[in-house]
């Protein structure tokens, strides 16, 4: 597929001052063809039109007809990787996250599994509800949380001393296997802050699921940043349990960076649809920077 140069053919004739006659005689030369012959032929006009076509950005648009997206994806996918690269910072976030839709639903899992923390979070709750995520969590999360160095016991007191006392008791219960009362909650609360480090975070590890939960959810209620604590894999798990379109939408919370790295997973034939909704201005403005080479391939197509 070639960009369709002589499209334009009433233009071209009119730009470069050529008669009909003389016009028809070029019906099988490309447009590079046409300005070279007329150039080697002493007229001016065609001598101006290849610096302007080559150095203009409105000339280049109208001489490649770049508004039509199928000329537009043919400049592109004549780009070597690295040019193609380049038009990364041209893309708004909503044209990345169309293009995830090249994606299987399992190659997509597989890139957003390597995003940073604070990506994977943001996408969680741009999705889910805090409670959905929390009551999502796998137990063996619920478990590694707290033998995380980043969750502080301080933090973890803190809460546990502003507990609806039914989940205390509760707690108390699972621990002892006795019966218990709301007496006894602060002195459980004292027990666990009085306990070396290594027993605290045994014992937060093997109490109720139940209480693990809360104690989550009020933590990210007050900073959404703990949820970063949780591996990828755990908010991978819960955006399975959406229609791959619904996956996709989610991403729209990833950052710029993310999605570009995204981005580059995709063949360079896919990419460039995608690259086709780069700003045509900023594109001929790219071409004339950048990719001379491509212009002259295509132009003596």
């Amino acid at each position: 597929m070639t960009v369709a140069l002589d499209s334009n053919v009433i233009y071209l004739q009119n730009r470069l001052n050529i008669n009909t006659s003389r016009m028809n005689n070029y019906a099988d030369k490309s447009v590079d063809d046409i300005i070279a012959e007329e150039a080697k032929q002493g007229n001016q006009s065609a001598v101006e039109y290849k610096r302007e076509l080559f150095g203009n950005a409105d000339e280049l648009i109208s001489g490649f007809k770049l508004d039509d997206p199928n000329n537009k994806y043919n400049v592109i996918v004549a780009m070597n990787d690295e040019q193609q690269q380049k038009l990364l910072p041209m893309l708004e976030s909503e044209d990345m996250v169309l293009g995830l839709n090249f994606f299987t639903e399992e190659k997509l899992l597989k890139l957003f599994n390597q995003v940073p923390p604070e990506d994977a979070v943001n996408v969680a709750l741009g999705t889910f509800t805090l409670e959905q995520i929390v009551s999502m969590m796998p137990m063996e999360q619920l478990e590694k949380f707290f033998y995380n160095d980043d969750v502080e016991k301080e933090q973890v007191i803190k809460q546990l001393e502003k507990m609806p006392p039914e989940v205390l008791i509760q707690m108390i219960e699972s621990i002892t296997g006795e019966p218990a009362d709301e007496n006894d909650s602060m002195a459980l609360i004292q027990s666990i802050a009085s306990l070396p480090d290594d027993k605290y975070k045994e014992t937060m590890a093997n109490i109720d699921p139940n209480v693990q939960m809360q104690l989550v959810y009020q933590m990210a209620h007050d900073d959404k940043r703990i949820l970063e604590v949780f591996e990828n894999s755990a908010y991978v798990g819960m955006l399975q349990r959406l229609q791959k379109p619904d996956i996709v939408k989610s991403m729209i919370g990833l950052s710029d960076e993310s999605l570009r790295n995204m981005m580059t997973e995709l063949p360079p034939d896919l990419f460039a649809i995608v690259a086709t909704q780069v700003d045509t201005k900023e594109l001929a403005k790219f071409l004339m920077e950048d990719c001379q080479n491509v212009l002259e391939k295509l132009g003596s197509k």
